[in-house]
């Protein structure tokens, strides 16, 4: 029996789950080389440059998805610490 001023809570609303992710990280195949002539060697090395390329890039792309999910995550603590009071002892 509930109390005379007391009713029923509504349910809580079901928590909406977020996922921020970066991208996933693919490996970096290097060509194989077996160059016979001068020109093989030529064409093996942009091979290998293109690929280095390539992989710098996927690097790249990662690293600036996680400084900048690390900027918002650092924004939201600070907003999330300003909205929490401070103790008594330790007010202003």
């Amino acid at each position: 029996m509930l109390l005379s001023g007391c009713r029923s809570a509504p349910p809580s609303p079901t928590p909406m789950i977020i996922y921020v992710g970066c991208p996933r990280v693919t490996s970096c195949p290097f060509p194989a080389s077996n160059p016979k002539t001068n020109g093989d060697l030529t064409a093996d090395n942009r091979q290998l440059e293109s690929a280095l390329a390539s992989c710098g890039l996927q690097v790249e792309a990662i690293k600036q998805c996680q400084e900048k999910h690390d900027v918002e995550a650092q924004a939201a603590a600070r907003s999330v610490n300003q909205n929490v009071p401070l103790p008594a002892a330790q007010s202003r």
